[in-house]
């Protein structure tokens, strides 16, 4: 007799897209976005942000964040790389990390006073997987533009 094992299949990383529309010119949202130090102020799930390494130009490369979780906290590095002239920030875990998180943001200018934000997200956070369903409702992208979006009208 050959019994069947029933293994869960594997959890595939949870990819989110949006965009919206900032009421700041690119540059300005570009830097402000770009400034990873800044991420524990607009970001409520992220508890702290300490740099490890910067860029030549001064700007955060490798970061060390801290993620709030009901009962303790979660710790990440993300290493970043940008394009000024582009308006673009992509950021991703080392490929040693046991979490996948990794993403994009661009700044398109529409005016003086307004541009597109894209915003690309991709986690696997296997450990904090029941959170991430719960929490951020199956689409992180929309609550990190959302909560960045707000964090620019307190600015500005």
């Amino acid at each position: 007799m050959v019994t069947a094992l029933a293994f869960a299949p594997p959890v595939s990383p949870l990819a989110s897209e949006v965009s919206t529309t900032l009421t700041v010119g690119a540059g300005v949202a570009f830097e402000v976005f770009a400034d990873a130090m800044e991420v524990p102020r607009w970001l409520p799930i992220v508890q702290t942000a300490r740099v490890v390494r910067r860029t030549p130009e001064g700007r955060p490369e490798r970061v060390a964040f801290t993620r709030k979780l009901e009962r303790g906290s979660l710790g990440y590095t993300l290493e970043y790389k940008y394009d000024p002239s582009t308006l673009g920030v992509q950021w991703s875990t080392p490929a040693s990390s046991n979490v996948v998180l990794q993403g994009e943001a661009r700044f398109i200018p529409l005016s003086s006073r307004a541009c597109m934000m894209l915003y690309r997200l991709v986690l696997d956070l296997p450990i904090v997987d029941d959170l991430i369903n719960s929490e951020l409702d199956k689409h992180p992208a929309s609550l990190v533009v959302s909560e960045f979006r707000e964090h620019l009208r307190r600015l500005c």
